[in-house]
């Protein structure tokens, strides 16, 4: 009872000091709050004997955030794209397809039910984390087999983040054209979505949490329908239709005005996947990591490097230019939250504005994607 307390308690308040060092501390930022959140759980994993409940918590986060991040997405602002940029990221989407079926026909052998993974990563490589968690709990993935994807993900992830912010701009700048790609359209959304997607001063005080109170009820409300909609429709908890479901809540309510203009609804949601992050930390054991991660790690890395060798070969022969290739690729890759960083690295805050629009535009598709990938794939 004290044990379970005592996660509880830290799944809630972790997460804010991991914030907090972050907006502190560049080495913090650099590594990120997900992927601090997770190395912390992982510690804490060897300490505490009886981390079941960290799942559970980590299972009923996913459907919650869903919506919260997409409440906020104007994707209606993606119009206001210069070209270029939406040429780039639906040449990433593409290829991150076209690997992610390759990868299942030449992995399928090794890893078990590789449909799934190779559904996982398509909703990874466009959108992010949450992606990956909720197609992973759609597909109804083993909870073991998902730690060990996202452990898989973060050695994958976590090494090209770092080429990232060292030698990648620079081969970017060398061999990738320089063009003037920035619409005077799209520098007007840059102020308005920062506010809405980057974490102010405020979202700690209590006039910030109480701001933000209606949007979780509401949040909380959607998956609440999607679950009493699961039930009617196949008499169980169908998580994949529950998924589906509060993906489609929050696209649809992110078109009305008020909802949208309530600020840090995305900061909301990002903050329970950073809790999500740290439960499934938490939830690691090493009797699940054996020679079964060797597979799966290739094949993350395959999917991965070689989707973005394709990704930069077709910018180049498109002529696109070579930050707003880097900066399409991070975001489906890793989310919103590391476009900050990879701009600064490229020294060109420009590309902060298309980045946080296609991460959005991948959060609200790529569940979409990996599930129906994983379900055609399935067929084969």
């Amino acid at each position: 009872m004290i044990s379970n307390l005592f996660i509880i308690i830290a799944i809630l308040l972790v997460p804010r000091l991991m914030v907090l060092l972050s907006a502190r501390y560049k080495v913090f930022d650099l590594l990120g709050p997900v992927f601090l959140c997770y190395l912390l759980g992982f510690l804490f994993s060897f300490i505490i004997k009886d981390t079941s409940i960290a799942m559970s918590i980590s299972e009923i986060l996913v459907p919650i955030s869903i919506p919260l991040i997409l409440f906020s997405a104007d994707l209606k602002s993606y119009k206001k794209l210069a070209k270029p940029v939406t040429k780039s990221f639906l040449f990433l989407i593409i290829c991150v397809l076209i690997i992610s079926s390759l990868g299942f026909l030449i992995f399928r052998a090794y890893v078990p039910e590789a449909n799934k993974f190779s559904g996982m990563m398509a909703g990874l490589y466009t959108g992010g984390t949450p992606n990956l968690i909720a197609i992973a709990m759609a597909l109804g993935v083993d909870e073991t087999q998902i730690v060990i994807a996202n452990t898989a993900d973060l050695i994958v992830g976590g090494v090209y983040f770092f080429l990232l912010l060292s030698v990648v701009p620079r081969i970017a700048h060398k061999f990738l054209p320089k063009n003037n790609y920035i619409d005077p359209l799209d520098r007007s959304l840059l102020k308005e979505l920062e506010s809405e997607f980057l974490p102010g001063k405020s979202f700690f005080s209590i006039k910030g949490i109480l701001q933000r109170m209606p949007l979780l009820l509401l949040s909380i409300l959607c998956t609440g329908v999607s679950v009493l909609f699961s039930l009617l429709l196949t008499d169980s908890l169908d998580v994949l239709i529950i998924i589906l479901m509060v993906t489609i809540f929050g696209i649809g309510f992110s078109f009305n005005k008020k909802i949208r203009a309530v600020p840090n609804s995305f900061n909301t949601g990002q903050y329970l996947i950073y809790m999500f992050s740290f439960a499934i930390g938490l939830s690691f054991s090493l009797e699940h990591v054996n020679l079964q991660i060797l597979p799966l790690l290739s094949f993350f890395a395959f999917v991965q490097y070689t989707s973005l060798i394709l990704h930069f070969i077709l910018c180049k022969i498109a002529n696109i230019d070579g930050n707003i290739s880097v900066i399409t690729s991070t975001v489906g890759i890793y989310g919103p939250a590391f476009v900050i960083p990879v701009a600064n690295a490229l020294k060109d805050k420009n590309v902060i504005l298309p980045g946080i629009i296609c991460g959005i535009v991948g959060y609200a598709i790529g569940n979409f994607l990996g599930i129906g990938l994983a379900l055609f794939l399935g067929l084969l």
